[in-house]
């Protein structure tokens, strides 16, 4: 299944919001929206203009392309504070390798 260009980036806006602990009024307030058109654009009542697009990934410190590439790979590229260098992903443990016994 495909998800339209419009649900991914309410996705991936809802998770980047979790991630940084953002409420919908300080995203609003960060972009110059208010609360209840964040809060319709989420629910996806209305959708995101390219404009509020544009707003939102320089807001949380990326390109546009990155923000509408879906919630994986913004968040890789998310920069949280504003300001900082992009939040980078955890490092997983690597299983231990163990040679042949001879």
């Amino acid at each position: 299944m495909v998800l339209s260009t419009l649900e991914t980036l309410r996705l991936t806006v809802a998770a980047i919001r979790q991630r940084t602990g953002e409420s919908q009024h300080e995203l609003a307030a960060a972009v110059g929206l208010t609360q209840d058109k964040v809060s319709r654009r989420q629910s996806g009542t209305q959708p995101w203009s390219l404009d509020e697009v544009d707003t939102l990934a320089r807001h949380w410190g990326m390109g546009p392309l990155d923000l509408l590439a879906g919630p994986t790979h913004a968040a890789q590229c998310l920069s949280w504070p504003p300001g900082t260098a992009a939040l980078q992903p955890q490092p997983q443990p690597q299983p231990e390798v163990r040679g042949e016994s001879r």
